[in-house]
């Protein structure tokens, strides 16, 4: 694999899914036309030279897969944005790349430093000085519609298409040059969630995802419910925490009752198995904590085997308790890829709800408790970079 394509990923438009509503298009839009390029140099195809992690099926053991191709790629691409630099899922990725290369070249860190190629996608505020950023400016030497709009605006507009197209071809050539002037042979990496994240993001208010469900197998803690079987390779809750983590959100699974106070002070996403709720009064655990910033989801499979024997019936009794007990939302997933679908919106609705209910109730003068790094004015094209 040439290259490893690193995003910060932005918040999602309200419209939970729709598939039209990506607010990462523009990031799809230039990995499709890199990797082209890359493969056209190399004479190869397309889809065998980069990765970038949309690629990752729903349902898929995300961090596992992108640990796997952190330690396959010869040269890590980060597209630095304001959010890049707040959000932890990115900097994971930055970090596990950078301690392998480190390793591999422990005595010649030039050789270290070629394999990562940055690019300046959004530009960050001039208060910013980030060490990092020099490299990102000497990819669009003598382009200066790149340094001072970015990437992404020479991307998305036709005015600036033949900048555009310089710039990803110096892009291409330099990743062509790395893999061919330094071999980097596969190795193994820290896993992303052994890698420390940055300090300043270990006090911010964590996303906070509980679970009510039956125990699997009748043991263990609910937080290994898998609701879709093999068709979902992590847990449930672990799936939604990790979609808050690529959001720039620290997270915290909750799945016992004295543990849903949580929710009080943080955003939160509720998943309910139906049939958890029938054999006993779970739902009553949740009376007084279905706070505006909570969002419930009621999970249930449609191909699985019990499903026509009352499945259906069993989510629209807990939906129907769930609104009686004070909801303010409540979906429904009934596939995989509707929960995939659904989830970034899910999220980002419960945590601007929290912001919203935070403007009110802090006192003038006082620090907001962070969450993430806030909703920037909204930059040109689909979407925000947060």
């Amino acid at each position: 694999m040439s290259f490893f394509l690193s995003y910060a990923h932005s918040a999602p438009l309200t419209d939970a899914g729709r598939r039209d509503t990506d607010t990462d298009y523009w990031v799809r839009r230039c990995f499709n036309d890199l990797s082209q390029e890359v493969a056209r140099l190399l004479s190869t195809d397309p889809g065998r030279v980069g990765f970038v992690d949309y690629l990752v099926e729903p349902g898929a053991d995300w961090k596992a897969m992108l640990t796997d191709s952190l330690g396959r790629a010869e040269v890590f691409v980060p597209l630095y944005s304001p959010g890049y630099f707040n959000k932890s899922w990115p900097l994971r990725e930055r970090a596990t790349f950078l301690d392998r290369i480190a390793r591999a070249f422990a005595d010649r860190p030039d050789r270290a430093r070629a394999h990562v190629v940055p690019v300046l996608w959004i530009p960050l505020p001039s208060w910013d000085k980030i060490p990092e950023l020099n490299a990102a400016l000497t990819l669009g030497a003598g382009i200066p519609e790149y340094a001072e709009n970015g990437l992404r605006a020479l991307c998305m507009l036709a005015s600036y298409r033949e900048q555009y197209r310089r710039v990803l071809n110096r892009l291409a050539h330099r990743i062509v040059e790395v893999t061919e002037r330094s071999e980097l042979p596969p190795g193994e990496v820290t896993p992303l969630n052994e890698i420390a994240l940055p300090d300043q993001m270990t006090n911010e208010t964590p996303f906070v995802v509980g679970v009510i469900a039956e125990r699997p197998g009748g043991v263990g803690e609910r937080s290994g419910w898998r609701p879709f079987g093999a068709a979902q390779d992590p847990p449930v809750a672990e799936y939604v925490a990790n979609v808050a983590e690529r959001l720039g959100l620290p997270t915290r699974i909750i799945d016992r009752p004295p543990d849903l106070k949580a929710v009080d002070n943080s955003p939160a996403v509720i998943l309910v198995d139906p049939r958890a709720v029938d054999r006993d009064d779970a739902l009553g655990e949740l009376r007084g904590h279905l706070h505006p910033w909570v969002t419930t989801v009621v999970v249930t499979d449609r191909h699985e085997p019990r499903y026509p024997q009352g499945g259906a019936e069993a989510a629209g009794r807990a939906v129907t308790r769930l609104t009686a007990l004070g909801a303010h939302r409540v979906h429904q997933a009934f596939e995989v890829e509707e929960l995939a679908d659904m989830m970034p919106s899910a999220v980002s609705e419960a945590r601007r709800q929290y912001l919203r209910r935070e403007s009110v109730h802090v006192p003038g003068g006082s620090p907001r408790p962070r969450l993430g790094d806030g909703d920037p004015p909204p930059a040109p094209g689909k979407g925000t970079d947060v």
